[in-house]
């Protein structure tokens, strides 16, 4: 591991065009109303790995949940879909586990609402996770984890994937750190999983071979695995016979850290990785952590979004990530980096970023982003990862809404073009927007912080912009702890939403 090994660089010719590139989404004109059903909305990535809504064209749609605890009484967990077309969404919950058969049972969404479904399907088995398949691609699905430690919300993958790479995980003063690794094929899944700390790569044999059953779950506690007591711990799981679906969950006990948090893993490496909720302030200790998982030595570029794109390009920061390390880059360090809200972004620049093509078999780095807040006595740890290429998006959603109290969207503009916006909620009349949030302004590389009322918290939300944008949201802990819960919302493939806009 290498902590803040960076430089500032003076008109670097290869940064520029990374950022120029990264940065600034290639536009040809004005972008058309994101309620136009025939506009796709893409970029110069093309495909993300992200997950994200397909889009009422498409006919059905699949999401693989993360997995949950399932035999701790003082947890509850719940799968949300969303539905914001005029039209029943049915489909089916299959839910596996560590230790029984497969099951499924029916679900019906009505028309502009939600509902909330038991994420272990009444199962006290250790650890359970959900598939769910729907019969509308403008569906979304999300997973809760309601913990007495810190509740948390996690993103569901559209497809399995051969490997599933984490950034940051963390086992100090006992922390708990456990991989879930589901299968939700007929046929056995083999994965080799291997690690890092500050030490360097570990590649034990008793994690070579590993056999997923088929439709099950495997769980792995990295601190029994022989990273015990690590404050840095990027781990690489990949598949050499399958495909299958990694999740993390996370109890941080001490050594900086308290809370709990749980995450989907990456299926794939990035280029490019987009944060919305960068933030410094007194009370608020930020990392940065990106994972180069690969035999060749990164450099990456950190550029910090505040709306001057002159200072972007007058001062880019630049690491360097060794072969198969993590570097750690702590922002709340850094003199250049004024108080206040900032969106990141992080772009591999080892290789030419304008000419090469992106292929599945290049791989670059993973980054996921690290808040601490203090306040008096108390902690919170949150744990976000990034947006990779390809997912800005003109139509973002939140499935899950916020809280009953209300919480926070961040908005980072991804282009070089102001912005103008538009806040939802989906209710009974449709897709109707927040009062006040009719039409917001956002300028070129800006970021915006946008508290949600608590009359719309409990609802689906939704996002709607005329250039690309990222949209992360910050939601409270609960059980009166400090700080917030971070993950990004789901970006639209396509820009049609629903079959009735009845707030337009």
């Amino acid at each position: 591991m290498r902590k803040i090994q960076w430089r500032f660089a003076f008109a670097l010719i290869a940064v520029d065009l990374a950022l120029v590139a990264a940065v600034f989404v290639n536009q040809a004109g004005k972008a058309e109303s994101s309620a136009d059903v025939d506009q796709v909305s893409e970029n110069m990535f093309g495909v993300s790995s992200m997950p994200s809504v397909a889009g009422i064209l498409q006919t059905s749609s699949s999401w693989f949940c993360p997995g949950v605890p399932a035999s701790e009484k003082t947890v509850t967990s719940e799968i949300i879909v969303a539905n914001s077309s005029d039209i029943p969404v049915t489909g089916k919950i299959t839910y596996l586990s560590t230790d029984k058969p497969a099951a499924s049972a029916v679900l019906v969404v009505q028309p502009f609402t939600r509902s909330v479904f038991d994420a272990t399907g009444g199962r006290k088995s250790r650890y359970v996770s959900a598939i769910v398949e729907l019969d509308n691609g403008g569906a979304a699905v999300e997973q809760r984890i309601i913990h007495p430690a810190g509740d948390s919300v996690a993103l569901c993958a559209n497809k399995p994937s051969d490997r599933w790479f984490f950034a940051d995980g963390f086992t100090g003063a006992e922390s708990l750190f456990n991989i879930l690794l589901t299968n939700p094929f007929p046929d056995s899944t083999v994965v080799d999983v291997s690690f890092v700390t500050a030490e360097g790569k570990r590649d034990p044999a008793s994690l070579k071979g590993i056999i997923i059953e088929p439709e099950s779950v495997y769980s792995l506690s990295m601190g029994d695995e022989g990273a015990r007591n690590e404050a840095v711990l990027a781990v690489s799981i990949r598949a050499s016979s399958g495909r299958f679906v990694a999740g993390k969950l996370e109890h941080f006990l001490g050594r900086g850290r308290l809370g709990y948090s749980s995450s989907l893993g990456a299926p794939a490496t990035s280029r490019q990785w987009w944060f919305a909720g960068g933030q410094k302030n007194l009370d608020t200790d930020e990392e940065i952590v990106v994972f180069n998982p690969t035999d060749q030595d990164k450099a990456v570029s950190v550029a910090f979004l505040t709306g001057d794109t002159d200072e972007i390009f007058r001062e880019p920061l630049v690491l360097t990530i060794p072969a198969g390390r993590v570097t750690t880059l702590e922002t709340s360090s850094l003199p250049a980096i004024t108080n206040g809200r900032y969106g990141i972004l992080v772009t591999s620049i080892t290789d030419d970023f304008v000419t090469s093509v992106d292929d599945s078999s290049v791989e670059f780095v993973v980054v996921e982003q690290v808040l601490t807040r203090k306040v008096e006595k108390s902690t919170g740890t949150t744990v976000t990862f990034g947006t990779p290429s390809g997912s800005p998006s003109r139509v973002w959603t939140i499935p899950s809404g916020v809280t009953a109290v209300g919480g926070s969207l961040i908005i980072v503009n991804a282009t070089s073009l102001a912005s103008t916006l538009k806040i939802s909620t989906v209710g009974p009349a449709g897709a109707v927007a927040i009062e006040g949030f009719e039409t917001v302004q956002l300028g070129s590389a800006a970021v915006l912080e946008v508290k949600v009322p608590p009359t719309a918290g409990l609802l689906q939300i939704l996002v709607e912009s005329d250039n690309e944008i990222v949209v992360q949201r910050e939601i409270t802990r609960g059980h009166d702890l400090v700080g917030f819960s971070s993950v990004p919302g789901l970006p639209y493939r396509s820009a049609g939403i629903t079959n009735a806009q009845g707030g337009k």
